[in-house]
């Protein structure tokens, strides 16, 4: 009986320690598998958030080489009215206004120019910007993907936890002492230690009545 239950406890450790390890490899496995998604999805975010910022990028350049265009344009205009004004043979104060005045419209399309142009400076910005913060929110959200690697403390506490529950299971199953000390079965007396022998009263005598 010792011997099996021996066995049966033995067993049940070894049962609970392959359970152990396998738990322990399945979510070593699950995590190495979960930190290689999360790094190709923040290779994937940056990625985007680099086209992101180059399309971002050209746009601004675009816009400041049409206001270069624009601005240029407008010199070649107000060139072009100063020399129609000089070559028409005017003179005096009113050639000097004529003058001023095409300064005057050229300075005016510089100023819509230069208020445009800083519209879409501060959209650039604020486009950098939103495109930082959508990379870091993906970023964010893939981490919270990542499942947790096992440590080995874990695994130490569950394979002491299987022998435990070895040793309890082979304690419960050995038989406990039946006590009442060696000898072999007495007579008048069931075998296995308990004594099922009427006490002795003494012999019963009848009272006596008289002759």
């Amino acid at each position: 009986m010792c011997t099996t239950a021996i066995a049966i406890g033995v067993a049940t450790g070894l049962m609970g320690a392959v359970q152990s390890i396998a738990g322990y490899q399945a979510q070593s496995q699950a995590a190495r598998a979960s930190e290689q998604a999360y790094q190709q999805q923040r290779n994937l975010n940056q990625e985007a958030a680099n086209r992101a910022y180059q399309q971002t990028q050209l746009k601004m350049k675009g816009e400041m080489e049409k206001a270069s265009q624009q601005a240029e344009q407008g010199l070649v205009r107000r060139l072009q009215a100063q020399g129609t004004t000089l070559s028409a043979g005017r003179s005096g104060q009113s050639i000097g206004g004529l003058l001023a005045d095409a300064e005057r419209v050229e300075g005016r399309d510089l100023g819509a120019l230069g208020m445009n142009l800083a519209y879409a400076q501060q959209d650039y910005f604020f486009g950098m910007e939103n495109i930082y913060t959508q990379q870091k929110s993906a970023d964010v959200s893939a981490a919270s993907q990542r499942v947790a690697a096992p440590s080995a403390g874990g695994l130490v506490l569950g394979l002491a936890g299987s022998a435990l529950s070895g040793v309890s299971a082979g304690m419960a199953l050995t038989a406990p002492s039946a006590g009442g000390g060696g000898g072999g079965g007495s007579s008048g007396g069931v075998s296995g230690g308990y004594d099922t022998t009427l006490p002795d009263y003494g012999q019963y005598t009848p009272p006596a009545y008289g002759t």
